[in-house]
């Protein structure tokens, strides 16, 4: 699960796995210091999903460079114990109003990350519709899939919107 900081990552794998949002940060310090693995039983009773918390993009204590090298290095020692990534979640705050600077800067990074022909195993997610209303959110999530999103969307990403519940969760874990 990747995305800026504030973006819900935190609160989207406590939903998840139907803990509390105790492991989200509400302040303006960013909360998720390190990777933060949550492994989940799949519902075919023979899998274990294991959902990877990130530090956020922009981090008040870590370059995108420490985080991405971070981010490397648990991929690198997952694959070694033969951990398989099915995809990546992308979060991004519907409630934004803007996609400037830094995370335009953070967006494009990462699609370089992952490469244009692992994009069919991304899925966009917006995350605080209860911050805005439908009508602002629909808004925004057009200009999303019609601009900044297209490329991606174009070769095989998916969008969701996850409304801060366990279903709206799985709904999007399941796309993978």
């Amino acid at each position: 699960v990747m995305g800026p900081t504030g973006a819900g990552k935190s609160t989207f794998v406590d939903c998840a796995v139907g803990r509390p949002a105790v492991n989200a940060g509400h302040d303006l310090m960013s909360y998720t210091k390190e990777m933060r693995p949550v492994r989940y039983p799949h519902s075919d009773g023979i899998r274990n999903i294991v959902l990877v918390d990130t530090p956020g993009f922009d981090d008040t204590f870590m370059t995108d460079a420490q985080i991405l090298r971070e981010i490397a290095q648990w991929l690198n020692a997952a694959y070694k114990k033969n951990i398989k990534l099915s995809g990546v979640l992308y979060l991004h705050r519907i409630s934004d109003n803007r996609v400037s600077g830094t995370p335009l800067r953070n967006y494009n990074m990462f699609m370089e990350l992952c490469g244009k022909e692992n994009f069919k195993n991304i899925v966009l997610v917006t995350t605080m519709w209860d911050e805005v209303t439908e009508e602002v959110g629909s808004a925004r999530e057009n200009e999303l899939q019609s601009g900044f999103w297209q490329a991606m969307i174009n070769l095989g990403s998916t969008i969701h919107r996850f409304d801060g519940t366990m279903e709206s969760a799985w709904k999007i874990i399941s796309c993978l």
